[in-house]
């Protein structure tokens, strides 16, 4: 469904942005099924030596190349994008490195990226609304549909819905827009987070200032 260069490209990225230190090369062994050259010879090859020394389960990689085909072949059809959906894509992601894979977060995150407040009990009612922006902006013909894909990346992290894995969650359902839309594949560079990192505060700032605009009538 995707090029190998992509997805080697895609996931090493997606997966450096969340904090995961295996580097390109390694990636594209694990994807290819190759052996990791800190394998030695009876391992299971389970685990990989990231470049800093960290282990790292092969599991983060190709769970997210399942995601990534699975995301891919329902944008492909013409189901509507819904929580389920979210959730789905999430058990699959992280469903053999946390327990609570698939299940939305039941405690508070503190995380200084975000700024707007995202209380547990506000997450199936805000992600609803997610739900329903991003379908009707689906069957607005006038709608950019690479402006409503950064939109639905930006509001899903700003609700950080899960306990892990909402960075690489956020650019999956980027690209689940993009795709439905008849666009590339979008991959955000581990080089560009300066930049990325700002535009999501500025979007959640912008979202502050109307709010507040609003309230004053």
């Amino acid at each position: 469904m995707f090029s190998t260069d992509v997805a080697v490209r895609y996931i090493y990225n997606s997966n450096k942005l969340d904090g995961i230190t295996l580097d390109e090369k390694q990636t594209r062994e694990i994807l290819e099924g190759g052996r990791d050259s800190t394998q030695e010879e009876g391992d299971s090859g389970d685990d990989v030596v990231a470049p800093d020394g960290k282990e790292w389960d092969r599991e983060v990689v190709l769970s997210h190349q399942r995601s990534l085909e699975h995301l891919a072949q329902v944008a492909s059809t013409d189901a509507p994008f819904s929580q389920e959906l979210v959730l789905e894509l999430h058990k699959i992601l992280m469903g053999e490195l946390i327990l609570s894979a698939g299940e939305y977060r039941e405690c508070s995150l503190k995380y200084k990226g975000l700024l707007i407040a995202s209380p547990p009990e506000t997450i199936k009612e805000r992600m609803e609304a997610l739900v329903t922006l991003t379908n009707s902006g689906f069957q607005r013909a006038e709608a950019k549909k690479d402006q409503l894909a950064w939109r639905v990346h930006h509001e899903f992290i700003t609700i950080h819905p899960f306990i892990e894995g909402n960075g690489r969650m956020s650019r999956l359902l980027l690209n689940f827009v993009r795709l439905r839309a008849g666009l590339e594949v979008a991959i955000v560079r581990y080089e560009d987070r300066e930049k990325y990192s700002k535009a999501i505060v500025e979007f959640q700032q912008q979202k502050i200032a109307k709010a507040k605009q609003k309230a004053s009538g």
